[in-house]
């Protein structure tokens, strides 16, 4: 019932094109690119305008990265999820490059949500 009273509403499950629209908007293009696993700006833009689509993990990162910007958002701090993407922790760690290397797998984005949400926590 609720899933045809939102379709009727125009609502729709997010698509990889959402997600990157949402991340290039929040993060700009080179880190939506960077994150998303292409070498360049021109590559990353090149994948939504072929004839196929990007891949799996491409898909699941993008949507990783847009949940992150959403912990960002819910915080009132937009602003800072690319400034967190980009620090370094005490361990060495660069969120963004964590997920750039993850498949986008469950483990590793339930974990930088994690850690993204008690930081934008934190700067309150």
């Amino acid at each position: 019932m609720t899933a045809s009273v939102l379709a009727r509403a125009g609502h729709r499950p997010a698509s990889v094109d959402d997600h990157a629209d949402l991340c290039v908007t929040a993060l700009g293009r080179p880190l939506t690119a960077y994150l998303a696993g292409a070498t360049t700006v021109p590559e990353f833009e090149s994948w939504f305008t072929a004839p196929t689509r990007p891949g799996y993990a491409v898909r699941r990162r993008l949507a990783a990265a847009a949940e992150i910007v959403g912990v960002f958002e819910t915080a009132n701090h937009t602003e800072l999820a690319a400034a967190w993407l980009r620090e370094v922790d005490a361990d060495g760690y660069v969120p963004a490059r964590v997920l750039r290397l993850s498949e986008g797998d469950e483990t590793s984005v339930k974990a930088l949500l994690e850690t993204a949400s008690m930081w934008s926590r934190a700067v309150q």
